[in-house]
């Protein structure tokens, strides 16, 4: 297995992990439900940006290891409209996700992939 899908399958267990608290939160905390599920959707669209931004790394090595010196992006537009996309979601629907958590749980995914790579990289030393 190489490195990157090991990063990737400990990034998708850990935000899995995440999202399970947040339904359960949502679903056992009625108080809080707005906050959950808010920082469910920010997580959810966090956890599709990184794996876009980890195919287009993929896919740029790739080329570059084949020897296809043609420019290559790493699809931030794409990635900020999802993220405008997660915004606008619960700016419209203010009664099932809270803004706030949404634009919080943006950056768990990446943060949780920073975690992961400091955690292995001290079991390798």
């Amino acid at each position: 297995m190489s490195e990157l899908a090991r990063y990737r399958r400990w990034m998708t267990v850990s935000v899995m992990y995440i999202l399970m608290i947040c339904f359960l939160t949502a679903a056992f905390a009625p108080r809080l439900e707005t906050i959950a599920l808010g920082l469910a959707l920010g997580v959810s669209i966090s956890l599709i940006n990184a794996f876009y931004l980890g195919y287009k790394v993929r896919k740029m090595s790739d080329d570059a290891a084949e020897g296809n010196l043609k420019r290559v992006n790493l699809g931030f537009l794409t990635r900020a409209a999802l993220a405008v996309l997660g915004i606008y979601i619960s700016m419209r629907f203010p009664q099932y996700f809270n803004t706030y958590a949404v634009a919080g749980g943006l950056a768990i995914a990446q943060f949780s992939l920073l975690i992961i790579g400091i955690i292995m990289s001290r079991k390798a030393e």
